[in-house]
């Protein structure tokens, strides 16, 4: 049976013809990301929000026109560029983390405890006023992520700021483990558990863009989310040393 008549006109029902122009649309946004991803590996192109970047805005922030920053960048296109390739390459962000100091503490949950108490401030606050910080930062580089999929132009920093968190973890976990008289569990290594510490952060962080509460707990804090998965993640993969 044809779902067109002899005229060329669909016969599906308006909801059926609404949502196929719909998956059509989304294909077509999809298709249009890869092309616009595919020219950022042949040169400086700014895409999502940098692309709308007007620099007459932002040069009126400094009591300036749009000239003192042509003059410093060439054109608006540049500065755009400039702008979205500092933002992807936030490895300056992670150097600058401060992570709890162990003797502070008395247990290492207890310090494991903070440091994501931490990791949960430092991230995007659902709601908060815009402001150039870790947080912010991240959610800038989301918005250029799905252009990651076919560009190596913003799949490269991003994957090289990610290695250099896994690392600070990796020697915040190795000495912990050494302070609090700890060692991991058969078949784990401080790689494994700093990989799934800095996932969870990040998909916390997903969620602390949406909510200040935990997804199905309004009476907590979206925190509580993040602190109680790293609890299971800690308790799941250190343990006591035996005494010698």
């Amino acid at each position: 049976m044809t779902t067109k008549s002899r005229r060329g006109r669909s016969t599906l029902p308006k909801s059926e013809a609404r949502r196929r122009y719909i998956e059509m649309g989304e294909l077509v946004a999809l298709e249009q990301i890869r092309k616009d991803a595919r020219k950022l590996d042949d040169g400086a192109v700014a895409v999502g929000p940098f692309a709308r970047l007007d620099a007459e805005d932002v040069a009126a922030r400094d009591g300036k026109t749009r000239g003192a920053i042509t003059n410093l960048f060439g054109s608006q296109a540049a500065f755009q560029a400039e702008t979205m390739a500092l933002a992807l390459d936030a490895g300056t962000w992670v150097e600058r983390v401060q992570i709890p100091a162990h003797g502070d503490f008395a247990t290492a949950e207890a310090w494991f405890d903070a440091f994501l108490a931490g990791q949960a401030t430092r991230g995007p606050v659902h709601g908060a006023k815009p402001a150039v910080n870790d947080g912010f930062l991240w959610t800038l580089w989301l918005s250029a992520l799905p252009y990651g999929l076919w560009s190596e132009q913003v799949s490269r920093p991003s994957m090289a700021e990610y290695v250099q968190w896994v690392e600070r973890l990796e020697q915040a976990i190795g000495q912990a483990l050494d302070h609090f008289a700890m060692t991991l569990r058969e078949g784990t290594t401080t790689n494994d558990l700093a990989c799934a510490i800095a996932s969870l952060i990040e998909g916390v962080w997903l969620n602390q863009c949406l909510t200040k509460h935990h997804p199905c707990d309004r009476s907590e804090p979206v925190a509580t989310l993040m602190r109680r998965s790293g609890r299971l993640l800690w308790r799941g993969a250190t343990r006591k040393r035996s005494a010698a």
